[in-house]
């Protein structure tokens, strides 16, 4: 079960998923008019709104601590939460079969992306850019945590996702239907604004301390980098992503 305090990934998961949310619980002095939608949408939908610490305790929720020691005391009785079900990842060829609907379709495959809070955002700019699905791999690699969802902010509600053993593989098999496969290496002279984006493409980032792996490189089609036209040499992986996304969909 998530624990999640982003009312904006609660509201999505009750617009996607209405049964995944078990319960919320609100400290009677949250004013802000999201958590009025929240409670709304939790009284419509017949989910139990507790106040305190409650909810952390229904259904064996199990509270994921954070800030800094001085004040997580004080966190774990006043913070709004919600107990929503993870969501769950499609099989790989249902994910690539939104390549049936005729228009060009952009997917995101993460090579051992580890800290959630990439995960996160790359889901949310997913959500924002229209990406058809996610790729993620099944070890080494960090999962739709309850951090991550909540700094999706309801992208991992809206995109769906594949859990996968081996990229290669994936991507192969991507290629076999005609999905145009992009990495992202640091090393590559090649631009992204010189890859035509005329049909379906997959977009592949790497691992935030080593970027994509060797037999990953291999398998892509193309291979590009983003000169920087400053005096900061590099982006982590979530801002490459966003300014990848920006540059395929002409943003």
């Amino acid at each position: 079960m998530l624990e999640l305090r982003n009312p904006h990934s609660i509201l999505a998961a009750f617009q996607v998923r209405p049964r995944a949310v078990k319960s919320v619980t609100i400290p009677s002095h949250t004013s802000a008019a999201v958590w009025e939608d929240v409670i709304q949408q939790a009284q419509r939908n017949s989910v139990p709104v507790l106040a305190g610490e409650q909810g952390g305790r229904q259904g064996g929720g199990r509270r994921q601590r954070r800030g800094s020691p001085k004040d997580r005391g004080s966190e774990r009785s006043s913070a709004a939460f919600a107990l929503v079900e993870p969501p769950s990842p499609v099989p790989y060829p249902q994910l690539l079969d939104a390549t049936g609907s005729g228009d060009p379709a952009i997917f995101l495959a993460l090579d051992q992306v580890q800290d959630p809070q990439n995960v996160g955002a790359i889901f949310r700019l997913a959500g924002f850019f229209g990406v058809r699905g996610v790729v993620m791999m099944k070890d080494r690699s960090a999962s739709l945590t309850a951090v991550a969802c909540d700094v999706a902010a309801g992208g991992a509600e809206h995109v769906p996702f594949s859990v996968i053993p081996n990229l290669a593989q994936a991507i192969q098999k991507a290629q076999e239907q005609d999905i145009f496969v992009i990495g992202t290496c640091e090393r590559s002279s090649e631009s992204l604004r010189s890859v035509p984006m005329t049909g379906h493409s997959m977009l592949v980032v790497g691992n935030e301390g080593t970027g994509l792996r060797r037999l990953t490189r291999e398998r892509c089609d193309a291979l590009v980098a983003m000169k920087p036209l400053g005096p900061v040499p590099s982006l982590n992986v979530a801002a490459a992503t966003a300014a990848c996304l920006a540059v395929m969909t002409n943003a």
